[in-house]
């Protein structure tokens, strides 16, 4: 399976943790600098991949996404670097040039619950995302999706924790 594809068929957990918007919630408030991030995801169902990129697809990739998702839940543990500025206008866990629109359910320094909604390519996606500071060095968070096409249906769920290494940020690991 190549990246594109991998990338695709998960991306919008990505697009789902985008949470900077016109109605952004007040700043979690959580120390800025490296941070360290355990995620679990389960997808069940079957991606919506877009006709002009599963036909660039070969069979081996067409099997290996399909074992993929029968595989269960995959975590990822990985480092990225929070700036204060970033904290200030809001997280950003992707990239979604615009394709979802969020509502804040509920906003504060302590807890957020986001509401998402998607559209790229055809393909829908509506969601939450809970995120709770423990503390300002803790953080658990959780995203449920449900996405499809009208003829393909795919949940995802993500649960996870961050947590804070330090105030200095390593060039490798920032976004």
């Amino acid at each position: 399976m190549t990246n594109m594809t991998a990338r695709y068929a998960l991306g919008f957990v990505l697009l789902a943790g985008a949470a900077c918007a016109a109605d952004t919630p007040p700043p979690l408030d959580i120390r800025p600098g490296m941070w360290e991030g355990t995620t679990t995801t389960e997808t069940t169902g079957t991606p919506a991949i877009p006709p002009e990129i599963l036909a660039k697809m070969t069979p081996e990739q067409k099997a290996m996404l399909e074992a993929r998702m029968k595989a269960g839940p995959k975590t990822t543990v990985r480092k990225h670097c929070i700036t204060k500025e970033e904290l200030n206008k809001g997280l950003m866990f992707g990239d979604d040039h615009g394709a979802c629109q969020r509502t804040v359910v509920n906003g504060s320094s302590r807890k957020q619950e986001i509401r998402i909604e998607c559209a790229n390519s055809g393909i829908k996606a509506t969601g939450t995302i809970h995120v709770e500071a423990i503390d300002p060095e803790h953080v658990k968070f959780s995203v449920q999706v449900t996405s499809g096409d009208g003829s393909h249906s795919m949940k995802i769920n993500t649960a996870g924790t961050s947590k804070w290494l330090s105030a200095a940020c390593t060039s490798d690991e920032k976004k």
